[in-house]
Formats: C-alpha cells, structure tokens, sequence
C-alpha cells in the first residue's frame, strides 16, 4: 500500500510535469489543473509508441522518460511551482466533508491497487501484454501467437512505460492514480456547485458515488477505466463551456478525445463534444487547429503503425486493409473469428443461435440477460427512455439534449459491433448522475450521498463478499480483499501465485504453459513466450494454422503456419 502511494508520487511528478509542458509550450491556453497528468499522460504514450517501433520499453525507456520530465520540470521550475499552488489551492477550497472524502478515496484506492487483481483480462492478457512491451515493444504478427495480444492498447503502452520494470515487478496501478484523478475533478466540481449553486457542476461532482464498481478496475490496467473518466471529463469541461464558463482550451479536449479512442476504438463518440464546441466557436479558436492537428495525426500513424506491425491489419480490428506482402499478417478467419466472437459475448450466444434469431428476440435475449449484464442493459434503455423529461425540466437543455443523442449514437454503435456494458458505461454513468441531480435538488442529500458512497468502497475492500447474485462468471465470484501483508508490499500483479508451468514445443517454437490454471484463456506472470497448450492445440484442430518463430529470436516475432487435418 505504502509502495503504491509512492509509485502514484512518481506518476504525478511525471505526468504533470510533462503536462504543462505541452499546455505551456504547445497549447498555451488556460487548463484545468486535473486535466494536465491526463495530457502527460497521452504524451508519454506517443513517445513509447515511437520507441516501440524499435525496441522494447525497459529500464533504459524509463530512465529517459524520467529524465527528460525532471529536466523539464527544473526548466520550468516557475511554471511547476505556480501549477502546485494552483491545485493546491483548488484542494483547499473544498469543503471539510469532501476534504474527508478525497482523503478516504486516497486510502481506500490505494488499499485496493495494493490487493490482487480481480479483472479476469488481467489473467488471459494485460499482464502478457505488458510484459512484450516492457521486454521487445511491437512484435511482428504477436497476434498469431496469440490473438489477444492484438488487442494492445495504448493504456498498455503508458502503463509499460510508465511501471518502472527495472527496479520491482509489483506496480501495476496506473488504474487507480488516474480515477483517483476522475474524482478529484469530481469532488472539486463539487464544492464550486456549493459556492455558486450553479446546477451544472453537479452533473460531474456525483462522480464518487460510483466508485464502488469502478474500485473492481484498478489494481489491473483496464482501458475501460481510463474511458470512463475521460467521458467524465470531456462532458464536465463540455458543459462548463455551455455556461460560458471556460476553464480548458478546446484543443486540450480535443487531445483529450484523441487519446481516449488511442486507448479504446468505441470511445470514438467522445470526439464529438470537443468538435461541437469548435464549431460553436470557430470564429475564435481557428487557429487552434494547427496546434492539435499535428500530434492527432501522429497519434494516427502511430495507431495504424502499432496494428499493422502487431496484427498486419492498420486499422485494426478492421480487416478493411491488411498488409499482403509480409508474413505476419493474423489469417483472417483468425480475424473474424475475435470479431464475431466479441460481439457474441455481448449477446451471450452461440453463433449459431445469434444468426439464427430476430431482432426482436435477440433485443429481448440482451436485455433479459442475468445478473450485472442485464441490468446495466435494462438500465441504459430506461435512462435514454426517461432522459427527455429530464432535459425538460433541466436549465442547460441544449448540451443535455447533444448527450442525448451522443448516447444513442453510442449505443447503436455498440448494438453493431458488441453491446456489452463495459462499452456504454461512461455515458449511463453521465446520465444517471444527471438524473440524480435533477430529482434530489437539496444539497443535504448530496451531501450523505456522496459520504454513504464513499463508506461503502470499505465493504468490500475488508469484508469477504460473494459475488454469485451479480455474475455467473466462476472465475469472478470473489472481489480481491485487502491484507495487512500488503500495507507496506502490494500483492503480485496476477493472483495466480501458485501458478506453474512447463516448456511446450511445437514445430519451431517453444513456449511456456501453465499446468494448473484452470481458465481457458489465462496464462498469470508468466515468462516469454507464454499460452495455454490447449488453447494451441484446440486453434490448431479448428483453424488448422500453428504459431511458428519467424526467426530464432523472439523479437523478430511470429506467423501462422498452415498445417494438414489431422
């Protein structure tokens, strides 16, 4: 726990300083201060990007990213130090009850990073991936060896940048300095709703009362965090643009926008907040666009240049272009076969019973789902059915009514690819608090709240806690419980301690696979190169293609060869 708090020091001084570079020396305009770690953030990401390209993001990247960032922060010693009273001051001007609150979120958060990790994807692939960029960066075809693998991430990237490999292999917890952030922001809209009355910031200041569930995201490195955040934020910032009150550039959330599809292709919608406000205010910011232009195009090339070396598919999952001439290309029946499976999984069905049936029944499959599945599903639906009266009775009725629609374009996306409720959360989490905001307009309910939420991470963070009436997944029955062993030492970034393995060959590759993991998917910390042998061999019987070396060694990377029936 105490070793988290000090890695989230490091992240900071890192991220912030970095951050204001940028707005001081690119943007040059006025920022949020929360905002500035975000913008440090998406930075360090493109240059490990760029280095990624050509070797692995190991101690000699993280002793230069240190150091360019410390040489900055001394360069703009001034700037730093105005920047830190500045949130300091922000801080300090919240009411005693929230101060109380941030500090619980703190050590709750803290406490929580430093428990095992509880999202299953940890297990089947944030670890491996990871591990791939801290050891070789982007590897040729590292899909065919595993198709998951083709789903790194730009979060995966910061977070491999940013995890300092060299020196210990417990720190995994970007996940909870960035919604320790999210809330913060929160907290801070907050206590301005309570000065001014303002009934807009109390759109984003209910942020906290759904920690509790995003708690279950950060001591792993989930991308699907740092989009609900985002959404956070880009609305919140959004919305304070509507009320003519400015206080970030439209540039910086255009970067914001741009970084948070970097990370995760269906937080595409999110653009479209910032790119509204543009054309609201065109006559004053055109010249902003020569300063956000360059870095999204390069945040560009640098996506279509991570897929096309890791899966041979630029645009990625999108098989609409791939690279013909080279060997690494994932097959495309491999392709199509994650596509259509993801967007199964959101269904709960088998191909067969998906093509199968109607619209009508598969609507109604999906929203009938069990447990936390159809709940959020039901809950989206009756919030965008009841969301109109809301925007109704609320004072701000243009920006509600341009997140009305955002929603629905969001969810008819989603309906196309995969509806899962990961996908929509950010945006049901906006409406909802929104809702809340409208129908309990006393301040004194806020107020216990946002305290009844914050108590209530404590439950269970200490508390063992069955899961079975919330999902029927085996492997997710159990939230991750906090030890006294790790006050000082988190718990091991899998929660497959015990986990072994042994050397498998097949045809000119050897790898590593575990014995007694008893998931499908999952491979723990183990070493490269690392898959579970029946997954291989289940593969190889169905698709008849085998994952071969490309050349002796592991960085030169990977393709499928074709192999007979058996």
């Amino acid at each position: 726990m105490l070793l988290v708090l000090t890695y989230w020091c490091y992240l900071f001084l890192i991220t912030s300083s970095l951050g204001l570079s940028i707005q001081k020396g690119f943007i040059r305009q006025k920022t949020h201060a929360i905002i500035i770690p975000f913008i440090g953030g998406f930075t360090i990401t493109l240059f490990a990007s760029i280095w990624s390209i050509f070797g692995g993001l190991g101690t000699l990247f993280e002793l230069f990213i240190t150091g360019v960032t410390l040489l900055l922060m001394i360069l703009q010693r001034k700037h730093y130090r105005d920047y830190i009273f500045s949130l300091k001051a922000k801080l300090k001007s919240l009411p005693y009850y929230l101060k109380i609150v941030a500090v619980l979120i703190i050590l709750f958060a803290s406490a929580q990073c430093a428990s095992a990790p509880y999202t299953i994807d940890n297990e089947s692939y944030y670890i491996q991936t990871i591990k791939w960029l801290d050891t070789y960066g982007f590897v040729n075809g590292l899909s065919n060896f595993h198709f998951f693998l083709g789903q790194t991430s730009g979060w995966h990237i910061l977070q491999s940048a940013l995890n300092i490999n060299g020196f210990t292999s417990f720190l995994n917890d970007l996940n909870g300095f960035y919604l320790i952030l999210g809330n913060l922001y929160a907290l801070e809209a907050l206590g301005r709703y309570i000065k001014t009355k303002e009934t807009y910031l109390q759109y984003t200041g209910l942020f906290p009362l759904f920690n509790i569930f995003l708690f279950q995201f950060i001591s792993a490195p989930s991308p699907d965090l740092p989009i609900y955040v985002l959404t956070l934020i880009i609305f919140g910032e959004f919305i304070t643009y509507y009320n003519k009150q400015q206080s970030t550039s439209i540039a910086i959330l255009f970067l914001l926008g741009v970084f948070a599809i970097y990370i995760k292709v269906t937080a595409v919608f999110l653009l479209l907040f910032p790119v509204l406000l543009y054309l609201k205010h065109k006559g004053n910011i055109r010249r902003d666009l020569l300063k956000i232009i360059p870095l999204s195009i390069c945040a560009f090339i640098l996506f279509a240049i991570k897929n096309s070396i890791i899966t041979g598919y630029p645009l990625y999952p999108l098989d609409s272009f791939s690279l013909k001439e080279v060997d690494w290309t994932l097959p495309l029946p491999l392709q199509q076969y994650l596509v259509q499976t993801t967007k199964h999984y959101a269904f709960f069905m088998t191909p067969e019973v998906y093509d199968s049936s109607t619209f009508i029944s598969r609507t109604l499959h999906w929203l009938l789902l069990p447990k936390l599945h159809g709940f959020f599903n039901l809950s989206m639906c009756a919030m965008l059915l009841f969301f109109p009266i809301i925007i109704l009775k609320s004072k701000t009725k243009k920006p509600l009514l341009i997140l009305f629609v955002i929603s629905i374009l969001q969810l008819v996306f989603l309906w196309l690819t995969s509806p899962q409720y990961r996908f929509f959360f950010g945006f049901l989490m906006l409406l909802t608090m929104i809702t809340l905001t409208i129908i309990l307009q006393k301040e004194i309910y806020i107020k216990y709240l946002v305290i009844l939420a914050t108590l209530a991470i404590a439950v269970p963070l200490f508390i063992p806690f069955d899961l079975n009436q919330f999902t029927k997944n085996e492997f997710q029955l159990s939230l991750s419980r906090f030890s006294i062993d790790y006050l000082l030492t988190p718990h091991p970034k899998t929660k497959y301690t015990n986990a072994t393995y042994k050397k498998v060959t097949e045809g000119n590759l050897q790898f590593n696979a575990p014995i007694n993991i008893d998931f499908f998917w999952a491979t723990g910390d183990c070493e490269l190169p690392c898959i579970q042998e029946q997954q291989l061999q289940d593969f190889k019987a169905y698709f008849l293609e085998v994952p071969q070396m490309r050349t002796e060694k592991l960085s030169d990377g990977f393709y499928s060869k074709k192999v007979a029936r058996e």
